[in-house]
């Protein structure tokens, strides 16, 4: 008798029975060194960090600052007080503006990061990442 059909019918309950995880996490490392990086303290103020820290102002003020610093290909925004545990509602009404502003303004690589309070991206979770 062969061993090989054996051997099938034997693994196929362990290959159906068995389960996968979620990948990890993905963490933000900054590979561009020409990076924006925005704090969005809540709904309605932000404030950039670099190149230069400015202070906060309304989300459509910072927007204009940003376009008299110059030309840059990567933005990261850090959302303070984010809760979600997934991106959902609170995601969406947070970076949709912020989407659409740093797209208008030529930004090709955007990434939304969950805040912790630290000002600074390396290593923040990445909620998001557009290209």
């Amino acid at each position: 008798m062969k061993k090989a059909p054996w051997i099938l019918i034997l693994s196929l309950p362990v290959l159906l029975c068995s389960c996968s995880t979620d990948a990890p996490p993905t963490v933000f490392h900054n590979t561009d060194e020409a990076c924006l990086v925005v704090e969005s303290l809540d709904n309605r103020s932000a404030r950039v960090l670099a190149p230069a820290a400015l202070p906060p102002l309304a989300d459509g003020q910072v927007l204009d600052q940003i376009k008299s610093l110059g030309p840059y290909r990567t933005a990261a925004v850090i959302l303070e007080e984010y809760s979600e545990a997934q991106p959902g509602p609170q995601f969406r009404d947070r970076t949709f503006g912020w989407f659409l502003g740093l797209r208008g303004l030529g930004y090709q690589h955007i990434v939304f990061l969950q805040g912790k309070g630290v000002g600074k991206p390396e290593g923040l979770l990445v909620l998001a990442e557009y290209y």
